[in-house]
């Protein structure tokens, strides 16, 4: 019998116990819910963009602050609306079908417009999820993408704007191109027979006339030919802009090699050091690279033409990190003071008696290496020669 009693008596404590360690872990798990719930209202009170809990009905079970003070509503009134309410690009209708087809896909990512208090409407985008065993609620997280969406119609805007006028300007360039044409032709015809006659006259009645009558026939062949060629450079110059440019590994040194051999042919005669460094690549059009080198290294050998021996160099400098390649002579060079004119079409810093050229070869070479993204300069001194840098 006593020992019935102690065993009942060690049952009922181990039972109380039990029910202590219960109630403990149940007030701890309320702890823990609690905290957690405060967690959750924290974190959507204080987020920055919206968020719902609505019923598959479209029923607001509950919103934060955020959506709130974005739609202009209080949160009670907010609780009294449906989904619905406030869609400004579905109907009715349209909605429910959307939810039914999000509680079979889980959940659903897409932008729509949403209308405010005040009737004004506001670009939305919408992140839903439905909660597999929770199939009476939605989670849905919203964010206002009004101005995003201003943005973007902005840049749609001027990109439309931006074809039209290249569209436009295309138009006027193959107008302005046919029009040069057309014009330089017109001005070619009455040149060749200003040369051409003149060249008559020398032939045919040079016999009748003085030393100074040939003289200014001769001028008069020569200026009408340097009007030729100055049509040629200027029709040249403005096809630049529009080659179409073709990228590719250019071996700046082999090129600059044959020039300089095609150069010495002109002038076998003369004592002219020319230095090359080697290996020097680049990506670019060689066509036009090809030009612009010519126009480069071919200065330097007019411009050192008066001197007796002569010293040209193509290479490469380091320039703000990047490489910038020159060509540098000890010719004629030039004052410092004028060297802003030195690009500019038909502008020469020496006189035509001393140097001949119609004043575009260095306007060419600008416009080649900015079309190929780079920058050109030119420092000199005059009787210390001139450098010429650019970078691609």
């Amino acid at each position: 019998m006593r020992q019935a009693r102690k065993e009942s008596r060690e049952s009922e404590k181990r039972l109380a116990e039990a029910l202590l360690k219960a109630n403990e872990e149940l007030r701890a798990a309320a702890v823990e819910r609690e905290r957690a719930e405060e967690e959750y209202k924290t974190i959507l009170r204080t987020a920055i963009d919206g968020f719902w809990l609505a019923d598959t009905q479209g029923h607001f079970l509950d919103v934060n602050d955020a959506y709130c003070r974005l739609m202009g509503y209080s949160r009670e009134e907010l609780l009294g609306m449906r989904i619905q309410d406030v869609e400004a690009m579905e109907t009715p209708e349209e909605t429910a079908r959307h939810i039914r087809r999000i509680m079979e896909t889980g959940s659903d990512r897409f932008e729509t417009r949403h209308r405010r208090k005040d009737g004004t409407i506001v670009d939305i985008e919408v992140s839903i999820n439905h909660l597999e065993g929770d199939s009476g609620r939605l989670f849905v997280f919203l964010r206002d993408i009004t101005e995003r969406k201003r943005a973007e119609q902005e840049i749609q805007q001027l990109n439309a704007d931006l074809a039209r006028r290249a569209a436009e300007l295309a138009l006027s360039n193959r107008e302005l191109e046919g029009f040069s044409y057309s014009v330089a032709h017109d001005l070619r015809a009455p040149l060749r027979s200003i040369d051409g006659f003149s060249q008559a006259v020398l032939e045919d009645y040079g016999d009748k006339l003085d030393e100074l009558g040939k003289d200014y026939l001769q001028r008069l062949r020569a200026a009408s030919q340097r009007m030729g060629q100055l049509i040629d450079d200027v029709l040249n110059l403005a096809r630049l802009t529009r080659i179409e440019m073709r990228l590719e590994t250019v071996d700046l040194s082999a090129m600059a090699q044959e020039i300089a051999t095609n150069l010495r042919k002109t002038q076998p005669e003369r004592e002219v050091e020319l230095v090359i460094a080697p290996g020097l690549t680049v990506t670019g059009d060689s066509r036009l690279l090809r030009m612009a080198l010519a126009h480069l290294l071919g200065n330097a050998w007019k411009f050192t033409g008066e001197h007796p021996r002569a010293r040209i160099e193509f290479g490469v400098v380091e320039h703000e990190g990047k490489p910038a390649y020159f060509v540098r002579d000890d010719g004629a060079g030039f004052d410092m003071a004028y060297v802003g004119k030195l690009f500019a079409p038909f502008q020469r810093l020496h006189a035509m008696e001393e140097f001949p050229g119609t004043g575009v070869g260095l306007a060419t070479v600008q416009r080649i290496i900015q079309r190929h993204g780079g920058h050109v300069w030119a420092e000199g001194a005059i009787e210390k020669g001139a450098t010429f840098y650019f970078t691609l």
